[in-house]
């Protein structure tokens, strides 16, 4: 696969999550839910923005952006740390086990995986130390989303109430 392909399909994918997470967000009662899956959704939408301006740079000239150039066009956010976890203290609510929202969590879990495994092997594949670059990032990033998800699961299985990783709730 060559370069331009690679960001064909990775485009594809992302808006596919994008989609998805929209409408995750718009399926789940939970107001927390709600947030995290627009959140999702934004993260998403800012990985289209960057690979859609590598993929003109590349079919422009063959050349990739470099970081500095690609996240004038988007945004690629740190992944998310577990110390943006809520504590166990803030464990409340009555979600039940067959819940629409674990439904949500199962399917974005499985391809979170597949978006992380995805971005690594063409970080692999990729000669160009930019493109490399980039790849390796959203690889980093989508497994930072597939760690929240994975502990978001764990956190409702437990709690039976979504929660929102304080990034949503800190000011500013």
């Amino acid at each position: 696969m060559d370069a331009q392909e690679a960001l064909i399909l990775a485009i594809k994918r992302e808006k596919e999550a994008h989609r998805h997470y929209s409408d995750a967000a718009d399926r789940t009662k939970s107001e927390s839910g709600k947030k995290t899956f627009s959140w999702l959704a934004s993260e998403e939408m800012g990985h289209i923005k960057i690979l859609e301006k590598q993929w003109e740079q590349v079919k422009e000239d063959g050349m990739w952006l470099s970081e500095e150039g690609y996240c004038s066009y988007g945004d690629i956010s740190n992944p998310v740390e577990c110390t943006e976890f809520p504590s166990a203290s803030e464990s409340k609510g009555d979600l039940k086990e067959d819940s629409p929202e674990m439904e949500i969590l199962k399917d974005a879990i499985a391809a979170e995986r597949q978006a992380t495994s995805f971005y690594a092997d063409l970080a692999k594949s990729t000669s160009d130390p930019s493109g490399k670059a980039m790849f390796e990032k959203l690889s980093k990033v989508e497994q930072g989303h597939l760690d929240l998800l994975e502990e978001e699961h764990e956190w409702l299985r437990r709690s039976k109430e979504l929660f929102t990783i304080h990034r949503f709730t800190l000011p500013a």
